[in-house]
């Protein structure tokens, strides 16, 4: 017969309380329950927070890896645009390809004012992320281009869906860049023989 057994009801309450307070079997067991989901949803988060930023800086080196090829040339042609689109679909890669939209315009300067500036040409990969006419007017920002100059700008957004947080975060949101670049050989690249 057990200690407890043999005493009255309130002192018998009394003497599981003490030993209940003095004892300290499982404490780990009830502490590790406690910070178990804590340290889950932190590494969850620090893997949806890399690979966010991951994919981020593809779409930062698309751009202006897309104005870089463009910028190099004196005049590009559908072919070849079509061959720089082909390069862009390996460097998003092993991510999904289909989620990425691209638009690299020519935008020119009036010759007379710098802040006139018009799309002397545009090419979409992939719907693009804007379609401009040749002709439209399109503001840069100040500095960026010279009277009589041309820039590339290309415009890059990525649909991007969390691997892990999808029940949390059940939409896509757009992880976009834009980079402007001069033209290196002559003051605008023609595309497809178009003047601008």
């Amino acid at each position: 017969m057990s200690i407890a057994a043999t005493l009255p009801k309130a002192p018998r309450l009394a003497w599981f309380a003490r030993r209940f307070r003095r004892a300290e079997g499982g404490m780990a067991a009830l502490e590790f329950a406690m910070i178990v989901p804590i340290m889950f949803f932190l590494f969850v988060g620090a893997v949806e927070f890399s690979q966010a930023i991951t994919v981020d800086r593809r779409v930062t080196q698309i751009a202006s890896s897309t104005a870089d090829l463009i910028a190099r040339e004196k005049t590009m042609t559908t072919s070849q645009l079509d061959g720089i689109m082909g390069i862009i679909n390996q460097l998003v890669k092993p991510y999904d390809q289909t989620r990425l939209k691209l638009t690299v315009s020519n935008v020119k300067a009036a010759m007379a004012s710098a802040s006139n500036t018009t799309v002397c040409w545009t090419h979409n990969h992939n719907g693009g992320v804007a379609t401009y006419a040749t002709g439209q007017a399109y503001t840069l920002p100040p500095g960026i281009v010279e009277a009589g100059n041309s820039v590339i700008v290309t415009e890059v957004t990525y649909d991007y869906t969390p691997l892990l947080f999808t029940y949390f975060i059940q939409s896509a949101f757009n992880l976009e860049e834009k980079f402007y670049l001069k033209p290196r050989l002559a003051s605008y690249v023609k595309f497809n023989d178009v003047t601008c």
